[in-house]
């Protein structure tokens, strides 16, 4: 999609609002949600089920314009695109982080790993420069108990990902945790060279978050010796809210 086409749609939010990061490397950081309505995918385990309908009259449908409008007033410089999926293609909503990273926010896409992330080709064609320096990924490996497994892209997402990117395992149970050490044994070389973070995430209430621990002790030497970054990430907003609760 070019920049001018782009200008003249409308884009289903959910929601946008602005508290604390609560996952990943940013957790604990102020940052702006802009949660995008629409999701291809039907996880297990999703705690947004509220976001999957695009066509939903809860939805706000806003030009680009206005939602820059809206996370400019509110001051937070940093932003993070979720979902639903906003990276899905076909869709205008691909191209918001795209818009927002170019205006100077520091944009962080969280995404469900079943779509392609942006290609230079994409990238040059909507902003005219093949780099956008403020824009980064939190990429889902769909673990078997989520179900959807099998609509995961690897290689050729990995190979785009940087210093700075994230991965996210997902993880229920045992088998899950197994899942993704297989996934990180053939694609290691490609994360430790770029530098990509990657984390362990419990499903919340399914699995102890001490027995990601125990697996991260077992497989230290592992992690170290293949230069790959490897931590737990907890959902601290549901310690802090209600775990029901929307907007935090």
């Amino acid at each position: 999609m070019k920049l001018n086409d782009f200008m003249k749609e409308k884009i289903p939010v959910v929601e946008i609002f602005t508290s604390i990061s609560g996952e990943g490397i940013t957790a604990g950081e102020v940052v702006t949600f802009i949660r995008t309505a629409g999701c291809n995918l039907r996880c297990s385990y999703c705690d947004t089920t509220y976001s999957y309908d695009e066509f939903s009259d809860e939805n706000q449908l806003l030009t680009p314009v206005e939602i820059l409008d809206r996370i400019t007033e509110i001051g937070v410089k940093e932003i993070i695109c979720t979902g639903g999926e906003p990276l899905e293609i076909g869709k205008s909503k691909r191209y918001l982080p795209l818009y927002l990273a170019d205006k100077g926010f520091k944009v962080r896409i969280e995404t469900n790993g079943s779509c392609p992330v942006y290609n230079k080709t994409e990238i040059i064609n909507f902003t005219g420069d093949n780099k956008i320096p403020n824009l980064f990924y939190v990429l889902d490996i769909k673990s078997p108990s989520s179900g959807m497994s099998r609509f995961n892209i690897f290689e050729d997402n990995l190979r785009k990902l940087r210093k700075g990117d994230e991965l996210k395992f997902v993880v229920g149970d045992s088998n899950d945790i197994d899942y993704a050490l297989k996934v990180i044994e053939k694609y290691k070389n490609l994360l430790a060279n770029g530098e990509v973070i990657i984390n362990f995430s419990p499903v919340f209430n399914r699995i102890e978050a001490g027995e990601i621990v125990e697996m991260l002790k077992r497989h230290y030497s592992y992690f170290i010796q293949n230069g790959l970054k490897v931590r737990l990430s907890l959902q601290i907003h549901k310690f802090i809210w209600p775990p029901e609760k929307r907007g935090v």
